[in-house]
Formats: C-alpha cells, structure tokens, sequence
C-alpha cells in the first residue's frame, strides 16, 4: 500500500503535462489546497510517514485521481483495508517525533514506553479492530520493545531514573494503578 502511494507520486511528479494537471483539476474540484503529493525516499523513513499523512488528508482526491480511467492510475487505487491500514500507521509517528525531540529525558523515556507498551497491548489482543497485518507488526515491536526493557532492568542509570520517575509528581500515581 505504501507502495502504491509511492509510484502514485512518482507518476504524479513525472507527467507535468498529463497526470499533473489532473491532480490539480481534482484538486480544485474539491476545494483542497494545491499540493504536490511528498515522495518517499527510502533513506528518509519518515518521508514515509509525511506521504501516508499527506494521503490521509487527499484521501478524496487519491480517490478521484485514481479512479479516473483516463488517467490510467487504477492501478494505484487503495481499497478500504488499505485505507484503514494507512490511518493506522500514522498513529505512530507521535512516538517517533517525541524520542527525536532534544528534549526527553530518562525520566519522561519510561513512562513514554510504558504508555507505548499499553498502546501496543490494547492493539495486539484477539478482540482488537486493529488489521491482523498491524497486529503482528505491533506484536513484533513490543518484542523489541520488550529487549530494551530487560536490558534497562539491570541498569543502575534506570533504578535511579524510576525511584525518581516513581516519586516524581506527574508520574507516581501512574505507576501504582
């Protein structure tokens, strides 16, 4: 799917005089600011994410683009499972933009993964809506996520950090629920 989205921008991008101006006309039709559709370049992962926002957004004018005949997109064209896995994956990205940030800490790091952890939980159980292809995703990451746990429990840096954490009083109560 995000597959799809890439060879739809790049298609997009590379016909100035046919796909183009399409995607403008459909576009203006729906009323939405003119934008150029962001590439996804494999060095950059969270152009990647940019891309599935962007999509999310022009849903409608993905939709129309793609759907048209005469622009020979169909085969770009998501379906609504590809859509809700699309919604899904942007969720992510707020964890991304929070440990990139110069400002977390030990203490805001493990109550950020914790909450992370619960998230991923909540999403990897039977009775989830979550798409099964997320579901396994999620369930390997918290796998991952799991590893740097075991490893922070024999840290001395991270005993420290969570008999502060613990008394800390935007987090302490948070940790005896």
């Amino acid at each position: 799917m995000s597959f799809q989205l890439h060879k739809l921008s790049f298609a997009l991008v590379n016909s100035i005089m046919i796909l183009l101006p399409a995607w403008k006309a459909c576009l203006v039709e729906l009323s939405c600011a003119v934008r150029i559709m962001p590439r996804n370049v494999q060095t950059c992962w969270n152009l990647t994410y940019d891309m599935l926002q962007f999509s999310l957004k022009y849903k409608d004018a993905i939709k129309m683009v793609t759907t048209d005949l005469a622009n020979s997109l169909w085969k770009y064209e998501l379906n609504n499972n590809e859509w809700l896995i699309v919604k899904e994956l942007v969720i992510l990205k707020d964890g991304t933009e929070f440990f990139s940030q110069g400002s977390p800490n030990l203490a805001n790091l493990i109550p950020a993964m914790d909450h992370i952890d619960k998230d991923f939980t909540m999403k990897t159980q039977a009775n989830s809506k979550t798409h099964p292809a997320i579901q396994h995703t999620l369930t390997l990451a918290k796998k991952t996520l799991n590893w740097y746990y075991s490893l922070t429990d024999e840290s001395e840096v991270y005993q420290i950090v969570m008999a502060i954490s613990v008394l800390h009083p935007q987090h302490k109560l948070e940790y005896f629920k």
